[in-house]
């Protein structure tokens, strides 16, 4: 039952693609948002959790997650939405897209289709990888076609870590451990500050997600993180927030 439904999802391509605003929280604008994907509502397959399980149950991630970005960049478009489109890729298929023709991948590299919007692609260490060097040359060759990167969650473990070494990512994404609570923990500020520190040396933005209420933003402003992320500033909507001016 649940296969049959999962083959009608890919078939008839009942996915909804959502999109969250990330958010320059020095210079209070808008930068960009990160896409989502949701399947056919009041069922079983609604969440990404359940969909990417199946998918990966029936050997179908792959087409699964191409279909999802396919989606996400044409709504993108189509909404007129501005700033970086942030997509989620596994990094093995991150490897396998760099390394196909020109003709085989317009959907997802923008130099080569100049009306789609700008891509930042989020990598995290899940089913990371290990073979740093292919990352490494995937990289160098989507930056040539001003595709830019994301470490997501960083800090849930050494992966993580070893990734923004290697990869010398444009933005690196907090996990929301790090903002909960935050005006509480001066051990979770003093991180935060430390990482925005080595961040800025690098060249590289903090995001940090998971944030909800205007006492974190406060915070994290005073620490010197440069972007947030979060239900504050907007849930991830099929027509997402544009204007984040209330929020300050």
């Amino acid at each position: 039952m649940m296969k049959a439904a999962f083959e009608e999802v890919l078939r008839c391509q009942q996915l909804t693609p959502l999109f969250q605003p990330i958010v320059d929280i020095q210079n209070k604008c808008v930068i960009g948002y990160e896409a989502l994907i949701r399947g056919p509502q009041n069922s079983h397959l609604y969440t990404p959790y359940v969909l990417f399980k199946i998918a990966r149950e029936l050997k179908r991630e792959r087409e699964l997650e191409q279909l999802c970005c396919r989606l996400q960049l044409a709504e993108f478009s189509r909404l007129g939405l501005e700033g970086w489109l942030f997509l989620n890729l596994s990094p093995q298929l991150f490897i396998d897209l760099s390394r196909l023709d020109d003709s085989d991948k317009p959907w997802c590299f923008p130099a080569l289709a100049p009306s789609q919007p700008q891509v930042v692609i989020e990598l995290s260490e899940q089913e990371l990888s290990q073979d740093y060097e292919q990352l490494r040359i995937a990289a160098e060759r989507c930056r040539r076609q001003n595709v830019r990167f994301a470490i997501d969650d960083l800090g849930e473990g050494y992966a993580s870590l070893r990734l923004w070494s290697e990869l010398q990512p444009e933005y690196v994404k907090l996990d929301r451990y790090f903002t909960q609570h935050l005006h509480r923990h001066p051990f979770k500020q003093a991180l935060l500050q430390a990482v925005s520190q080595v961040a800025l040396k690098n060249g590289t933005s903090v995001i940090a997600e998971g944030v909800e209420q205007k006492v974190q933003l406060e915070v994290l402003q005073k620490l010197g993180v440069s972007h947030a992320q979060g239900y504050y500033f907007g849930h991830p909507l099929a027509n997402p927030e544009r204007n984040v001016d209330h929020c300050w």
